[in-house]
C-alpha cells in the first residue's frame, strides 16, 4: 500500500508544479478552446493530441490536492448484420433412376493359406545383484575427559625480615612464604582414536522382464470361396439438373464504438495523508457492490483495487488514475 501511496503523492507533487505555471498558458488554452468551439473547426494542435481543459475560476486552497486525469471515451456496443456469404445459384442434380437386379458371382476362389501365430510372452521377476557386499573403515574419534589440575604458579620461598633481638643490634628473621597454586581445566585422554570396520551388505533389485511363453508358429487356414450378389443396373430415367437461388447468409456481430476523444482535466483528489484503511475499505466495498472486482475488502490499496477503480471511472466518464472527490461522490462515499 505504501507504493501506491507514493504514486499518489508523486501525482500530487507534479500537480503542484503545474499549478505554478503562468496563468497566461491556461488563458491561452481557454481562448483557443472558445475559438475552436465557436468556429467548429479544431486546430492542428488539438486535432493531433488529447484536449486538456482547466476549470474556469478554479481556486486552490491550502491543504487541497489537485491532479490531472484523463477522461476516456465511453464505450458503446451495438449489433450489426454482416453478410458472411453472398447469395448464389446452386444446381440441383436429380440422379438417374436405375432399376437394379442381382446375380451371384464368385469373387474369390477357395484356397488354403497360412497364418503366422505370434509368440506369447509372460512377465517374470528376477532378483539382480546391483552392488556386492563391501567393507569400509570408520574412524572413531578419541575420547577426552575434562578434569581439574592444581598448578604451582609461584613456588615457596624464604625471605629475611627485620626484627628485634636482645642487645639492641640490627637483627633479621627468616620467614617462609608458601607457594601459590591455581586450578586449571585440562583435557585428559580417556580413549585414544581408533578405527572400526563396517560391512555394507550387498544390494539387490527386483527386475521385471518378459520371457517367451509360447514361440511363434504357422497355422494353416482354409478359405472358402466368396460369393457376392452383383447388381445389374438398367436406366429407367436419365439424370437432370435444375438451378436454384440460395439467399445470402447473414451474421450478427457485436460492434464496439467510442464517443468522443480522450480529454485531460484537473480534479480535486484525496491527499496522501487522508488515505486510510477505512476510506479504502469503503471504496473496495462500493466497487464490489457496483459489479467490479477490487479484490478482498481489506483496506489495502492494491493493484486490483486500482484497476477496478480505473474501470469504474472509465465506464462513468470520470477522470482516471486517482482517488478524486468526484469518484467518491459518484460511489456515494462520505468524505470527512
Amino acid at each position: 500500500m505504501s507504493t501506491n501511496k507514493n504514486r499518489l503523492l508523486l501525482g500530487s507533487v507534479l500537480t503542484a508544479l503545474v499549478l505554478h505555471l503562468p496563468y497566461t498558458m491556461a488563458d491561452t488554452i481557454q481562448t483557443e478552446e472558445s475559438i475552436n468551439g465557436a468556429t467548429g473547426v479544431p486546430s492542428a494542435t488539438m486535432s493531433s493530441a488529447p484536449q486538456m481543459s482547466v476549470p474556469n475560476g478554479m481556486e486552490v486552497n491550502p491543504g487541497e490536492c489537485w491532479v490531472y486525469g484523463q477522461i476516456q471515451p465511453r464505450k458503446r456496443e451495438k449489433t450489426v448484420s454482416v453478410t458472411v456469404k453472398d447469395s448464389h445459384t446452386t444446381i440441383n442434380v436429380t440422379p438417374a433412376e436405375i432399376k437394379r437386379g442381382y446375380k451371384k458371382v464368385v469373387t474369390r476362389e477357395g484356397t488354403v493359406t497360412y497364418r503366422l501365430q505370434p509368440a506369447t510372452y509372460k512377465r517374470v521377476t528376477e532378483r539382480v545383484l546391483i552392488r556386492e557386499e563391501t567393507t569400509r573403515f570408520v574412524k572413531v574419534p578419541a575420547v577426552y575427559e575434562q578434569r581439574d589440575k592444581r598448578v604451582v604458579i609461584e613456588e615457596a620461598r624464604t625471605v629475611l625480615e627485620q626484627c628485634q633481638s636482645a642487645g639492641g643490634g640490627v637483627a633479621f628473621c627468616a620467614k617462609e612464604i608458601p607457594a601459590k597454586e591455581q586450578i586449571v581445566k585440562v583435557q585428559v585422554l580417556v580413549q585414544p582414536e581408533q578405527s572400526k570396520v563396517e560391512v555394507i551388505p550387498a544390494k539387490y533389485e527386483n527386475v521385471t522382464k518378459w520371457v517367451v511363453d509360447e514361440p511363434a508358429r504357422v497355422v494353416e487356414v482354409s478359405l472358402a470361396p466368396r460369393m457376392e450378389d452383383v447388381a445389374v443396373e438398367e436406366v429407367v430415367r436419365p439424370a437432370s439438373a435444375s438451378p436454384q437461388e440460395v439467399p445470402a447468409q447473414m451474421r450478427e456481430i457485436q460492434l464496439k464504438s467510442y464517443d468522443g476523444k480522450p480529454r485531460m482535466v484537473m480534479r480535486q483528489a484525496v491527499c496522501n495523508g487522508d488515505i486510510n484503511d477505512t476510506l479504502i475499505s469503503s471504496l473496495q466495498q462500493r466497487l464490489y457492490d457496483s459489479g467490479y472486482e477490487p479484490g478482498p475488502v481489506d483496506g489495502k490499496l492494491g493493484q486490483k483495487t486500482l484497476d477496478a477503480m480505473a474501470e469504474f471511472q472509465t465506464d462513468s466518464g470520470l477522470a482516471v488514475g486517482s482517488i478524486t472527490f468526484e469518484t467518491l461522490d459518484t460511489l456515494g462515499i462520505h468524505r470527512n
